[in-house]
């Protein structure tokens, strides 16, 4: 299926494209979506493909938009007058209340095209309390011909309440056969399925660290996180070059070794890992391990990533890992098996 601009739909949203046109077509579609499923799934790009449908004058039957209309148009040129998106004014920032407030306070709910409004909240997960109240009021309370789609990769954020008063729609990791088809027609260099696996299987996530600064930094990081295990490396003189880099990132790659070392330690046979790469390596550091220990450390790179957005200072959170994980084998009371 091809669409103009940016609103090209993705191989794998077909399936959940089909279901909200059907509904669409029903009469079905509701007053609120939720688009949940790991990040790099290209949500965001599906919620712009079902505003586009939703805005064209003259959509086939798949539900694709025409591409030539006037809706079309002012679509594809970012200035379509029914279509707002809400987003943190910066990237890990919150969205506060008085944008969510200003929907109501501005009529920015009532369509001025005379078709439908589609306001997009991404990342949903973003908005304060107060601004998640003020949208309850507004979800409680929908306005015919308006459509609210919240994108996020952590729905457990949201408000219960919130969470109810939405459609949700589940965006599931595509079948490997398919998101490797896809990827290796986007990246120019790279092993598509190293970084399909470094990617938890998220295929714009993987396309993302094709980039070969980033494969390099996560090598580097590698490194100084095997340092800092065979006390090589002083852990804080690590942790503050890590702040430097994208905390998100620096958090997927540790969850991602230890789980690996996890899955390592426990199977009989061998394991699917996430850093296939680095195999020899985490085969070590888990032997010098009990699972105490390693559920402990993933429990505390767990709690790390759920502070992201929050005043906590990076450094010391950082610091606070690395000296764990330094200690992580007189915690273990285990034998280094090197």
């Amino acid at each position: 299926m091809s669409m103009p601009g940016e609103a090209k739909l993705l191989p794998w949203h077909r399936d959940i494209w089909s279901r909200l046109q059907a509904a669409r077509g029903a009469g079905r579609l509701p007053h609120a979506l939720l688009l949940a499923g790991a990040g790099g799934l290209g949500k965001r790009q599906f919620a712009d493909a079902f505003a586009h449908s939703l805005f064209c004058a003259s959509p086939d039957e798949s539900g694709a938009p025409c591409g030539h209309c006037r809706g079309c148009h002012l679509f594809q040129v970012g200035n379509h007058p029914d279509f707002i998106c809400i987003e943190p004014e910066e990237a890990g920032k919150a969205i506060k209340i008085d944008v969510i407030r200003g929907l109501v306070d501005k009529g920015a709910l009532t369509t001025q095209a005379g078709g439908y409004r589609v306001i997009v909240i991404e990342p949903a997960d973003a908005m304060n309390t107060a601004a998640a109240n003020s949208l309850l009021k507004t979800l409680e309370e929908p306005v015919p011909w308006t459509l609210m789609i919240l994108v996020t990769s952590r729905p457990g954020r949201l408000p219960a309440t919130i969470r109810s008063r939405c459609q949700r729609v589940t965006f599931p990791i595509p079948p490997r056969h398919q998101a490797m088809e896809w990827l290796g027609g986007q990246i120019g260099q790279g092993d598509p399925q190293l970084l399909l696996a470094l990617a938890s299987g998220a295929p714009l996530q993987a396309r993302a660290l094709a980039q070969a600064e980033i494969l390099k930094e996560r090598a580097l990081m590698a490194d100084e996180f095997y340092a800092a295990f065979k006390g090589e490396q002083d852990p804080v003189a690590i942790a503050g070059r890590w702040e430097k880099l994208d905390l998100p990132r620096v958090l997927n790659w540790m969850a991602g070794w230890l789980i690996d070392m996890l899955r390592l330690k426990s199977g009989a046979q061998p394991p699917v890992l996430y850093n296939p790469d680095q195999r020899p390596r985490l085969q070590s550091m888990a032997q010098g391990l009990d699972f105490k220990v390693l559920h402990g450390m993933l429990d505390r790179v767990y709690d790390a990533n759920r502070t992201l957005g929050s005043q906590l200072n990076t450094l010391m959170l950082l610091e606070s890992l690395l000296l764990a994980w330094a200690n992580s084998k007189t915690a273990s009371g285990v034998r280094e098996n090197t």
